[in-house]
């Protein structure tokens, strides 16, 4: 990638042509005038932003610790050993966040937990024989019908990671 000044550079010896009246210059010559026209004015710009900077002291340390603050370290850490000693408490799922303006979704019924356990078994079952039949897909098709949409979701992308993994053969037909 060309530098902004290479860039600059090779595009000057015709306009310098143009603005010189037609003025041969060298390459050579060109270049050392721009880099002096630019050194000037990085130079001028410098010398207005130095009076800007100040230099600052180091900041003086703030914190002492008294004996009363490593005290209170030592208790704390105590109290730290203690807590992760113990048998962490099972602490309550937390609710799923919904989207704004949508509802918090029902617990699944019965019905519906009875048909993922079907599904789940008519694609199990597909995976240990290797192969995917019409007769398994009517029947995993029907039990996600009856599921919530969530393990519907699931249970398809089960599928097709099955497939696409290469542990299931789709069979077209009723071959065996």
């Amino acid at each position: 990638m060309k530098t902004f000044l290479q860039t600059f550079l090779s595009q000057v010896p015709g306009i310098a042509l143009g603005i010189t009246g037609g003025v041969a210059l060298t390459f050579a010559t060109l270049e050392s005038r721009v880099e002096r026209m630019l050194d000037a004015k990085l130079d001028a710009q410098l010398a207005r932003l130095l009076p800007l900077v100040q230099p600052r002291p180091a900041p003086a340390s703030v914190v002492m610790q008294t004996q009363d603050s490593r005290e209170e370290l030592r208790l704390i850490r105590e109290q730290l050993a203690v807590l992760a000693t113990r048998q962490p408490l099972e602490a309550p799922a937390p609710p799923e966040p919904t989207e704004p303006g949508e509802e918090a979704r029902p617990a699944p019924t019965p019905e519906q937990v009875e048909a993922s356990r079907q599904s789940q078994q008519v694609l199990a079952d597909a995976i240990t024989r290797g192969r995917w039949t019409e007769a398994d897909q009517q029947r995993f098709h029907q039990a996600l019908r009856a599921g919530t949409r969530d393990e519907r979701e699931a249970m398809e992308r089960s599928l097709s990671l099955a497939i696409n993994s290469g542990q299931l053969r789709p069979v077209p037909g009723d071959e065996r």
